[in-house]
């Protein structure tokens, strides 16, 4: 209830305590108490209005307010499973390109190969030279723009194996390094800061123990019937 209300209640309560006990007979003291009252319920119809407006005026702040929360809340939602959408995107896009890059990269061994075999003073060598090169250039451009996307290759060779990086497709027993190292690396793995887009798939050093160093199996026991000696 707000403080006007509370000041015409008690005026009110005053004119009908003066008619109550007789001093509004009295015409002037009648005519105040009769406008004391009718202005108290002129002012209680103005107060109670007033007061419903400003609560339903409350109301329609807190709609407000809850419908501003919600939406809020809705745009926060689609730009969370928008930005999802752009990394699936993104991250199906970069797996598309990996192919390309093991293709252009077997490619250039090969042709790598090739410029070996060839003796470079000749017009062969120099135009596959020339072509090795615009491919090598090619192959770094999109390296680049892996690199840019927060894609990197894995460290393979010459590193201990990590099955949390490597997938050992092949072992090597030949002894040129020690165990548990990769020694080649048969397709390239890429990674970003949080996650394994691909595993690099390796060949790993075992060695193999030699039948030398293997414990001698235990001679059989045999064994003679029951009563007859060794040299029976």
């Amino acid at each position: 209830m707000s403080h006007k209300r509370l000041i015409w209640e008690e005026i009110s309560q005053l004119a009908a305590q003066l008619t109550n006990s007789g001093a509004a007979a009295m015409p002037e003291v009648a005519q105040v108490v009769e406008h004391l009252s009718r202005l108290a319920r002129v002012q209680f119809k103005a107060n109670a209005l007033q007061e419903s407006t400003l609560e339903q005026q409350r109301e329609a702040i807190n709609i407000l307010r809850a419908t501003v929360t919600r939406q809020e809340e809705t745009i926060a939602f689609l730009q969370r499973n928008h930005h999802k959408e752009i990394e699936l995107a993104r991250h199906d896009l970069i797996l598309a390109i990996l192919p390309v890059i093991d293709g252009l990269g077997a490619t250039l061994n090969s042709a790598k190969q090739q410029l070996n075999r060839l003796a470079e003073e000749g017009e062969a060598h120099r135009m596959l030279s020339a072509w090795v090169d615009g491919l090598w250039l090619v192959y770094q451009r999109l390296m680049d723009v892996l690199a840019q996307a927060d894609v990197v290759p894995i460290p393979a060779v010459g590193q201990p194996f990590d099955p949390h990086l490597h997938v050992a497709v092949g072992v090597d027993s030949s002894g040129r390094a020690p165990e548990g190292i990769v020694v080649a690396e048969e397709r390239c793995g890429y990674r970003t800061r949080n996650s394994i887009l691909r595993y690099s798939e390796v060949i790993v050093s075992r060695r193999v123990p030699s039948l030398q160093s293997q414990p001698a199996a235990p001679a059989e026991e045999v064994r003679r019937p029951a009563g007859t000696t060794a040299g029976a």
